[in-house]
């Protein structure tokens, strides 16, 4: 019961009661797991290694151990409880699922993909089998699976989301590919419930009326370290008005030593790491800290812990920025977006109120570093005289569709290369393969390596032209691109992670590079690449009004932001409910 209720600390002490009475291995595994979901995973490690030591042949214990593992960021140590598991029963089904979970995580697709089809040859029609393997193949961009099964697989989430069978699958995954809005919604939601029911508590948090000098503002991620997130967020903490406004940063990962932790931890007045606290605790810290707006920037995303934001700790709470859809209803009172990403007759579909921000929802840091040393084409692998189309967003992005009408930009644009990054070697010979099979040359796909930041933007200045993904688009990367005065074309669909690289164009007064339908996508690609002049206007207006495009200015953003958080502020202390509204600049 406690369990269920959520009470997590609670059951941590009345199993610990029956281990020193009894200590039998299936009370340590009980243990562990309270433990686990108490967010101490020192004592879960503990525990669960006991159960394991006691009774060495139970399959059940060794998973709970590699579950623990793997929460403790030590996937090997986690996959090696599973191997030991698949040594003694070769078709365990638990085992294969974590195995090829864990194998991708260590970025060994192909190996995640072996486990991920053993479980299938087992159970073709598991839900987490499919969508695991799907995931996996994505990453290679092995685009062998069946569409038909995916969707049908979708149809039946979304008639009965509440299922055990689709528990511990992100909704998110809805968005990679093309299937009714009302379908997202659906999974979504039944995440949203599940999270709430798992994070219930008896009683709960009081907001008496006090307001402070200044609003308290917290922000709560696992990506305060070197990620795309803070690559955007960077300059937003430098300038916030510290007169006006108390800024706590959450965090729910380790630190990176990197610069970004660093310099937030210093423009920040708090910082708290909660990476190992409960749910419980670390929203009992921010409820005493005096929270007035807790802003999500997670979501469902790796390292989210939307518990902590299902027992309400704040006043209010905002999602922003992370996480580019609904979390669904009773996680968030709102969220922030523009009227592009989220266009006001697309409110039906969110669980938050709306709140639209000018010009874009997406910040940009306006002062981040470009090598002044662009390099020389021939440095970066590229023909010198080509027209080089660029694309470096994760390879897991990259779709069928999409690919077949950059195969078909390369084959109409004579000399034309695709540049793109490198996620991985099994990606560079899956698309060049894909791109034999369309009839181009293989050898015009260049693939570029990860590089130090200001290195990699000042690399896009050696192509001429980024061409966007189709359902999940480059967002900080499009950034990047048009920071890196790099012109960028895309063709936004229904779901807001799609529209996200046409919000920021919008912001860059480029709005004539959003396309209307992928017809629209070839032929201004096309177009572009047999009309130079016109990019290098582009280029020359990114250039020349840096400082004066929304999409740029930071201070501006940030005082739009600042005073999207009064008025739900002001909402609030006039006793009314949230409700959606446009920030309007003075």
């Amino acid at each position: 019961m406690c369990h269920e209720l959520g009470r997590a600390d609670e059951e941590v002490e009345l199993i610990g009661r029956a281990v020193e009475v009894e200590p039998q291995p299936v009370f340590h595994a009980n243990l562990a797991e309270a433990c686990r979901a108490s967010g101490r995973l020192e004592d879960a490690e503990t525990h669960a290694r006991q159960a394991v030591l006691l009774a060495p042949g139970q399959p059940d214990f060794a998973l709970k151990l590699a579950g623990v593992l793997a929460l403790r960021s030590r996937p090997s140590e986690a996959l090696e409880c599973a191997l030991s598991v698949l040594e003694r029963d070769a078709d365990h089904f638990d085992a294969l699922l974590l195995a090829g979970r864990l194998n991708v995580e260590m970025f060994r697709h192909d190996r995640a993909i072996g486990y991920y089809r053993q479980a299938l040859a087992l159970k073709p029609e598991d839900a987490r089998a499919v969508i695991g393997c799907y995931k996996a193949q994505s990453w290679v961009c092995d685009w062998s699976w069946d569409p038909a099964v995916l969707r049908d697989l979708i149809h039946r989430w979304a008639a009965h989301p509440a299922h055990p069978d689709y528990e511990g699958i992100t909704p998110f995954v809805t968005y990679e590919m093309a299937v009714p809005q009302a379908e997202r919604d659906a999974v979504t939601q039944a995440h949203a419930d599940r999270v709430l029911r798992h994070a219930a508590r008896a009683g709960g948090f009081l907001f008496p009326f006090q307001p402070g000098p200044r609003l308290r503002i917290g922000y709560l991620s696992a990506d305060f370290h070197n990620h795309p997130t803070m690559h955007l967020m960077r300059g937003l903490f430098a300038v916030h008005d510290r007169t006006r406004y108390e800024i706590v940063a959450y965090s729910l990962a380790a630190d990176d030593g990197s610069p970004f932790r660093r310099e937030l931890v210093a423009n920040v007045d708090g910082f708290c790491d909660l990476e190992h606290w409960s749910a419980s605790k670390a929203a009992a810290r921010i409820h005493e800290d005096g929270i007035d707006i807790l802003v999500d920037l997670k979501g469902y995303t790796l390292g989210a812990r939307p518990e902590i934001l299902a027992m309400r700790p704040a006043p209010l709470r905002a999602a922003w920025l992370g996480y580019p859809a609904s979390t669904g209803s009773g996680l968030n009172d709102y969220m922030i977006v523009d009227e592009i990403v989220a266009p006001p007759e697309a409110a039906r579909h969110y669980g938050e109120q709306l709140v639209w921000l000018p010009h874009t929802y997406q910040v940009t840091d306006g002062s981040q570093a470009i090598d002044p040393r662009t390099p020389a084409r021939a440095s970066v692998g590229l023909p010198e005289e080509a027209f080089v189309c660029a694309c470096f967003n994760h390879a897991y992005k990259i779709e069928p569709i999409m690919f077949a009408v950059w195969m078909r930009v390369l084959a109409r644009v004579p000399g034309s290369v695709l540049w793109l990054y490198e996620s991985n070697s099994g990606a560079r010979m899956n698309l060049q393969i894909q791109a034999w099979q369309r009839g181009i040359d293989p050898s015009r796909l260049h693939f570029g390596p990860t590089l130090p930041r200001a290195q990699h933007l000042a690399r896009l200045r050696a192509a001429d032209l980024y061409l966007d993904t189709l359902y999940i688009n480059a967002h900080t990367g499009a950034s990047d691109a048009l920071w890196a005065g790099l012109p960028l074309l895309t063709c936004p669909q229904e779901g807001f992670p799609s529209r996200v690289a046409a919000s920021v164009l919008t912001a860059a007064e480029l709005p004539h590079l959003v396309c209307r339908d992928l017809a629209d996508y070839e032929e201004k690609a096309v177009r572009l690449a047999r009309e130079p002049e016109e990019l290098r206007s582009m280029r020359r207006h990114l250039e020349s009004r840096r400082e004066r495009l929304p999409l740029f200015d930071t201070k501006r953003f940030t005082r739009n932001l600042e005073r999207a958080y009064e008025m739900m502020w002001q909402r609030h202390l006039q006793g009314e409910p949230p409700a959606s509204f446009r920030v309007t600049e003075d």
